[in-house]
């Protein structure tokens, strides 16, 4: 016998939580960015790239688990593992895979950012703390995420799907 199924929400909640801070934060960034008039040519360029590739991700990711919402039928996530049949988080594969890199990329981002922001002497304290609060929390969100990526609950095997 299968333990409960925890609802689509419990189980993909972390994933809604990386892609609404992605889009939430970065499109701030991009926002100091096009207001900096000091920012020209490829160091502003640079800087608008990335920030759009994190919107960008987690738009995407929002939308893999609007997909996944729309399709609740946990017999469509059930994958066969070693242990028996189990399901994780309530998104389609493509979001998965997604997720895992978006997760990975907030992590090097902030920790080669987050590091070069605290030993650049041209930042005030009040910078560096604010940016340093901004680090912490996305790692703490990314790391979430993987979690729940990690995540699996036993099942039935599925005898019919749709």
């Amino acid at each position: 016998m299968s333990s409960p199924l925890p609802g689509w929400w419990h189980r993909t909640w972390p994933l809604v939580g990386l892609g609404l801070l992605s889009v939430a934060m970065w499109t701030g960034r991009i926002r100091n960015i096009v207001g900096d008039e000091s920012l020209v040519g490829v160091g502003r360029a640079f800087r608008l790239v990335l920030a759009v590739s994190f919107v960008a991700a987690g738009a995407a990711l929002l939308v893999a688990c609007r997909a996944g919402w729309r399709d609740r039928n946990w017999r469509h996530f059930a994958r066969r593992t070693a242990e028996g049949w189990t399901v994780g988080p309530g998104l389609p594969a493509w979001g998965l895979t997604l997720a895992t890199g978006l997760a990975g990329w907030t992590a090097v981002v902030w920790t080669v950012q987050g590091v070069g922001i605290l030993v650049d002497p041209n930042h005030d304290t009040g910078f560096k703390v604010v940016h340093t609060v901004l680090m912490v929390g996305s790692l703490v969100v990314a790391g979430t995420a993987a979690w729940g990526l990690r995540r699996t609950w036993p099942v039935a095997p599925p005898t019919r799907v749709g």
